[in-house]
């Protein structure tokens, strides 16, 4: 069973706004649930892995900074309590356990939304350039046309000033 079909719909509502964040947010928020959830998962006993301070840096600038942070604390069953986010007792090492594997495919999720994305703008910038090198080459035709026309009219007013020069030198010319 994959990771998106045990997904309820907290985890799936938490993911998708997951999902909004920017890259370097994205990987920060979720790889400080990654830990959380493993330092609970391996120490369910301590009590210091079990909240969260909810006015610490690393809470305010990791987890609630980010969209989706907060949602997926509490689809893995962290609930608020004043000034802190407490995992209930008894603790659900299944659930802790799933949404592990959940975060975990979100990050896959995440990073073949963005490798569509990068193929998309490589997509449109190729389709940019193939734009632009066409309308460099019919402006590079154009020129070179222009350019071929402007020489040939060269020629032609040297060769008429050769003929000049070659009449006004011949004696027997009297034109």
């Amino acid at each position: 069973m994959s990771a998106c079909s045990s997904m309820d719909e907290a985890h799936e509502t938490a993911v998708r706004k997951l999902l909004k964040n920017a890259p370097i947010p994205f990987k920060i928020v979720t790889e400080t649930l990654f830990k959380v959830l493993t330092n609970v998962i391996n120490n369910p006993q301590e009590p210091k892995y079990l909240e969260l301070k909810r006015t610490s840096a690393t809470f305010s600038e990791k987890i609630s900074n980010c969209a989706g942070g907060v949602a997926f604390l509490r689809a893995a069953g962290f609930v608020m309590d004043g000034d802190v986010m407490r995992l209930q007792k008894p603790i659900d090492a299944e659930k802790l356990q799933r949404s592990r594997v959940i975060l975990k495919d979100a990050v896959r999720r995440y990073g073949a939304l963005m490798q569509e994305e990068q193929q998309r703008e490589n997509s449109e910038a190729a389709m940019k350039l193939r734009d632009l090198q066409e309308a460099s080459r019919k402006r590079r035709s154009k020129v070179d046309a222009d350019a071929a026309r402007e020489r040939e009219d060269i020629l032609r007013g040297v060769q008429i000033d050769r003929d000049d020069w070659s009449r006004q030198r011949d004696p027997n010319n009297l034109r």
